[in-house]
């Protein structure tokens, strides 16, 4: 990654820390790479204090460490690739203050080749992931409340199993037509070959399926293209986590 794409990468930072107010910031950006293709998600931290309570301002000390270092900005990296073992980076959520802290986050953005995904019309980003694509990123915190000199977790794991054979995976718009691939429809709890061209793909797309060995293949295939021909990221996905003063 060049310095003006680390640039980039720091001003879209900013520009997403600006919409919130009166919160403390710390940003992380973890830089996932696909089979030698880059893929980016941001996390954006805010921190919201200015909770009063027993007639006076209560202390708020909540700090954020990785590995006993506290998060600031920085990168991480990890090879990712079909049949890899899982990647796990867990953040201790450390409340030092006088009131019980909220933790939350949210999937914020999603964008795979180039393709922004509405996360309106997906429900849950993680179950999206895991139901249309062979990879997946899964988010957790062990405590929706972290007491007062007690300590939670935010876990994020990224995973891609190989050699899955029950997998198959539902095409959506980021599936463009390849004639090397086999098709699949679902009838009942069976997934029977089905006979696709170029000119009844689209007509049928949303209810065709892969096998995970031709996802695993076409992502590979489409994700090394587009980095190729365009410079840009495979994956790029936003992830805020929050936490703040419990009413």
């Amino acid at each position: 990654m060049d310095e003006l794409e680390l640039q980039a990468r720091k001003e879209k930072l900013d520009s997403l820390q600006k919409k919130f107010k009166r919160k403390k910031y710390m940003a992380l950006l973890l830089a996932l790479f696909t089979l030698g293709v880059n893929a980016f998600a941001w996390f954006v931290f805010s921190f919201h204090a200015d909770y009063t309570y027993e007639g006076k301002v209560s202390s708020w000390d909540v700090e954020v460490k990785e590995d006993d270092h506290l998060v600031n900005n920085f990168i991480i990296s990890v090879n990712m690739q079909p049949g890899m073992t899982d990647f796990e980076k867990e953040y201790e959520i450390n409340n030092q203050g006088e009131v019980d802290a909220s933790v939350d986050y949210e999937i914020t953005s999603l964008s795979i080749l180039g393709r922004s995904i509405n996360l309106q019309n997906v429900g849950n980003p993680v179950t999206y992931l895991e139901t249309f694509y062979p990879f997946s990123i899964s988010v957790q915190k062990d405590k929706a409340t972290v007491a007062p000199n007690d300590t939670g977790h935010f876990t994020i794991t990224v995973s891609w199993d190989f050699e899955d054979a029950t997998a198959y995976y539902r095409l959506n718009e980021i599936y463009d037509y390849n004639s090397t691939f086999k098709y699949y429809k679902l009838s009942g709890s069976d997934y029977n070959e089905y006979t696709v061209t170029s000119s009844n793909y689209l007509s049928n797309r949303n209810t065709l399926y892969l096998f995970k060995d031709d996802a695993d293949t076409y992502f590979g295939m489409a994700c090394g293209n587009y980095q190729r021909d365009t410079g840009l990221n495979c994956l790029e996905a936003t992830i805020a986590l929050s936490v703040e003063q419990a009413a």
